[in-house]
This record gives C-alpha cells, structure tokens and sequence, in this order.
C-alpha cells in the first residue's frame, strides 16, 4: 500500500512539472514529488523488481522506437566522430569518477556511473542492477542534465557566433 502511495505521489508530480512545461519534467516532477512525500510523510517502501523490469522495459521500448533507417544510416555517417566525442567524454568521466572517489571515500564503481556521458534512465538501470548507490549516481545525473538544459541555448549560442567569425 506504501509503495501505491509513493507511485501516486510520482505521477501527479511528474505531471505537474509536465503541465508547467518543465525541460525534463516529468521525470525530475516524479523525483521530487516522491522525495517530498518521504520527508513529509516518512514513506518508506522497496520498490519491487517487477516494477522496475517493467520500468527498464518501457525504457528499453521508448529509446528502440525513435531509432530509424535514418537515423542509422546518420549514425554509420558520423561514427568516427561519435567514437572521438565518447573516448573524450569517457576520458574525462574517468578524471572525474577519480577526483570524485578520492575525495569522497565513494567506490569507484559508482563514481564512475556517476560521471558517465549515459542518459540518466540508463544510468539509473545500471546503477540499480550493480547494486551501486543510485540515489547519490542519481544526484550527480539530474545535476549534469540540468546544467546542460540551462547552458545549451547560451554555448550553442556562442558556438555559432564562434563559428562565424
């Protein structure tokens, strides 16, 4: 009955935000709401592995689906490039997830998820199946992601302007 409590509290949070037209919204609505609701009220609940295989499913489905011809055929286009910007942003993860670990004391598994280029969903899936500290990986996407939401307009901006001149 808890675990319901919490799944409802998620819902009208995820949609709230969703509403209001927040970058993300629903996912960090649901976050929060689920958060406060804890706080408040001391929810306290596992969520149950049946739960989350189907939430990994939907996930799963949800990223299979945008795939197209197209889009794999743009992918074989750009692959080398693709390589070069994910070797970067491992390499730099990797420097991160190090600095992370040894000021932190947090395992090096975990500084690593949470340091990684992947898409918070997926992240959070793995992090989840390792048995790692998802909610401290989790804090470390939500802030990355919404950093990157807040600063793309400005640095695609300057970009431009950048690549003009």
């Amino acid at each position: 009955m808890t675990f319901l409590l919490i799944v409802l509290c998620g819902t009208a949070g995820g949609l709230l935000f969703h509403w209001l037209h927040v970058p993300g919204g629903p996912m960090l609505g649901a976050v929060l709401a689920v958060l406060a609701g804890k706080l408040l009220g001391q929810l306290m609940a596992d969520t149950p592995a049946l739960f989350q295989l189907v939430a990994q499913i939907s996930i799963g489905i949800f990223v299979g689906n945008m795939l197209t011809t197209t889009t794999l055929l743009e992918i074989r286009s750009m692959a080398g490039l693709m390589f070069a910007a994910t070797g970067l942003l491992l390499v730099a993860g990797c420097v991160g997830a190090w600095a992370i670990s040894s000021m932190t004391g947090m395992d090096a598994a975990s500084a690593v998820l949470a340091t990684s280029p992947g898409g918070l969903q997926a992240v959070m899936g793995l992090a989840t199946d390792l048995g790692q500290t998802a909610p401290t990986i989790m804090a470390f996407h939500i802030v990355r992601l919404y950093t990157v939401v807040i600063l793309a307009p400005l640095l695609s901006w300057l970009l431009h302007h950048f690549l003009q001149h």
